[in-house]
């Protein structure tokens, strides 16, 4: 029995995705008679619509069993499944003619590939199974880096939302002195940071255990009569699960009853005691109310776990004397680098993260002076100098210190003045290491607009990563001529006069919220509507071509008196559906766009005279303001087989 391959690969290679072409593989095998087995033990690697064909296994060493050779007949190695695989009900009754391979990525086997057609001689079956193990290797590998990768963008959207709610809390903390008033403040920020519609604080009487109504917002319920304890209700519950909570109403939660859908609740911890707890009721949406959900918590949990430690920080270092090893446990766990320092400049105390952040000695710090230790940070020291002569708080955002190694970093630096008993004992340093979110955004700065990157930090599910369909508008804009032209002037004023014309039209990319996808030579490609689709993109897009003219005018006015050529531009603009995601090798990838519309949008862009905007019909239909096109005639374009029809700008 002759396998035809070819035909197979013209199927396979049209298919995108790493599971869609493990399904495919299955089918195809399937329909030729074969009996196909899959045994994994990574549950993310298993198919939802072919269950019969995979099977999660947990207690079997596949790297042992392959250890000496990749490709084993099954009736050799049958007994060492017989336990694993096969009892009870979901004996798959494997033909022991078969044969079964290791399925390895990277440098670990995650399970085995069994394949069996007794119409197959066993070379050619051979020669099947080795064929399709590399390519189900190799759609594994790319399951197993995605999962990785919307991991890690998940992490940094968590991270994100931990800076900025431990700076937003900060603020709270050191403007104002009144516990009312600070309790206020930080229930109307918690309600509007996550829609709810009203809230209430608890605070623990150190004295009595009773826990007092600190802010109330949406209630009108008089609960400043009504007494709180930790033994029953919520306040139990937070006792003795010392997290953020969701929860529903029920007759022995009285404090929810205020709710119509659920409520968030979230614990004040000091080590591990509660001394009081923020509870939110009812999210609001455009809809009405809807339940709070596990992104909510996540971020609600984060809020909350920063305002236990910031505001526990700030109240224990008022005696930090009385207070010391509470304050070591408090400091500890914390990711914010912590210095104390006395009245004589001295260094009484440094948690691990300051340490961490500069590179520090540990062994040489305590009781060193300040300025020494951060000798090669002078604007670091003027600021600590400057906090101590004026005795209030002081903070600096995104302040360039250096490393012990040279290395550089940013941090949000907070300097608190400490008092024992109405006295100055010296102030309180706290670093917050912005290196990371720095680099991020440093790097995503230079292929889109600033508010698209922050809306990429802060929303996990905008980058979809992998390829996914959806429509998207591709502009083209060209240097007419240019080709030519450079050939006449030195390659230095060539790159010089480049460089300066993408920085006037990267500028007003940018400005229309538009995503630089590559530069070509003289030529730009840019994106509306990924990676993050808008309402307006197609009048963005538009909006951008009209204004690169209007820069261009002023640009050669300027580049003609330092003796460039004078410059012209054609641009053409699509609207459609392309594939967009991360395209490349597994060494190297690119977030682009392929498809049918890109290509059209370039030969648009081909067909634009200088001074020439040429837009599709896609576009010129869903433009709200097409004041200034008029039709042109049909174009023929490679790769159409009729004229297309397109209109156009002339400026």
């Amino acid at each position: 029995m002759q396998l035809d391959f070819s035909s197979f690969s013209k199927v396979y290679d049209k298919e995108k995705l790493p599971n869609k072409k493990i399904e495919l593989i299955v089918d195809w095998l399937e329909k030729k008679g074969f009996q196909v087995k899959f045994f994994l033990d990574n549950k993310n690697l298993l198919s939802k619509s072919k269950k019969s064909a995979f099977v999660k296994i947990e207690s079997l060493d596949f790297t042992s069993l392959f250890s000496k050779k990749n490709l084993l007949p099954y009736s050799k190695i049958s007994k060492h499944f017989h336990n694993n695989l096969f009892d009870g009900n979901n004996n798959p009754q494997n033909n022991h003619e078969g044969l079964i391979a290791g399925i390895k990525v990277k440098s670990s086997y995650v399970g085995a590939f069994y394949l069996c057609n007794s119409k197959v001689n066993n070379q050619d079956l051979i020669s099947t199974i080795e064929y399709f193990k590399h390519l189900v290797q190799s759609n594994f590998r790319e399951l197993l880096l995605s999962k990785k990768l919307r991991k890690n963008t998940s992490d940094l959207r968590d991270k994100k939302l931990e800076i900025e709610s431990f700076i937003d809390i900060s603020e709270l903390l050191s403007g104002s002195s009144e516990s009312e008033i600070l309790f206020q403040n930080l229930l109307e920020y918690l309600v509007f940071t996550m829609n709810a519609t009203k809230g209430v604080i608890l605070s623990k009487e150190p004295n009595s255990g009773i826990y007092e109504l600190k802010a109330t917002l949406g209630i009108k319920d008089d609960l400043n009569k009504k007494i709180f304890r930790e033994n029953k209700g919520i306040l139990s519950i937070l006792k003795k699960e010392k997290k953020s909570l969701i929860l529903n109403f029920s007759e022995d939660l009285p404090l929810l009853s205020f709710s119509e859908k659920n409520s968030m609740v979230g614990p004040f911890l000091n080590g591990k005691n509660l001394n009081g707890c923020i509870i939110l009721y009812d999210k609001e949406s455009r809809k009405g109310f809807v339940d709070f959900d596990q992104y909510d918590l996540r971020f609600f949990n984060s809020i909350v776990k920063k305002i236990s430690l910031s505001y526990n920080n700030i109240i224990l270092l008022d005696n930090v004397k009385k207070s010391k090893k509470l304050i070591d446990n408090i400091m500890s766990s914390i990711s914010t680098g912590i210095v104390k320092i006395n009245l004589m400049g001295e260094i009484e105390y440094i948690n691990d993260s300051a340490i961490e952040i500069f590179q520090l000695d540990k062994s040489v710090l305590l009781d060193n002076h300040y300025a020494i230790v951060f000798e090669g940070n002078p604007e670091l020291v003027e600021l600590i100098e400057f906090a101590e002569s004026r005795n209030h708080i002081l903070y600096e955002e995104n302040l360039k210190v250096k490393k012990l190694d040279n290395n550089e970093t940013n941090i949000n630096l907070t300097i608190s003045p400490v008092f024992d008993d109405g006295v100055n004992s010296g102030s309180v340093i706290s670093f917050e290491d912005l290196s990371d979110i720095n680099k991020v955004k440093s790097t995503f700065k230079k292929y889109v607009s600033e508010n698209i990157v922050d809306e990429l930090l802060l929303n996990e599910d905008s980058l979809e990563l992998g390829g996914v369909e959806q429509e998207v508008c591709v502009l083209f804009s060209d240097i007419r001529g240019f080709t030519s032209m450079s050939e006449r002037m030195e390659p230095s004023k060539v790159v010089t006069l480049l460089n300066s014309f993408f920085d006037k039209m990267i500028d007003v990319v940018f400005k229309y919220n538009g995503t630089l996808d590559k530069i070509i030579g003289d030529e730009l490609m840019v994106l509306y509507g990924a990676p993050l689709k808008k309402s307006d993109d197609i009048l963005n897009a538009v909006k951008t071509a009209k204004e690169m003219f209007t820069t261009l005018d002023k640009f050669n006015i300027k580049m003609i008196e330092e003796g460039y050529p004078k410059l012209n531009i054609g641009i053409g603009i699509n609207y459609g559906k392309v594939i967009c995601g991360n395209i490349g090798s597994e060494q190297q990838m690119n977030y682009t766009v392929i498809g049918d519309t890109v290509n059209l949008a370039s030969r648009l862009c081909s067909a634009a005279r200088p001074g020439e905007i040429i837009i599709s019909d896609s576009v010129y239909k869903n433009l709200d303001d097409n004041k200034g096109f008029s039709i042109n005639e049909e174009l023929l374009l490679k790769g159409k087989k009729q004229p297309v029809k397109n209109w156009k700008f002339s400026y």
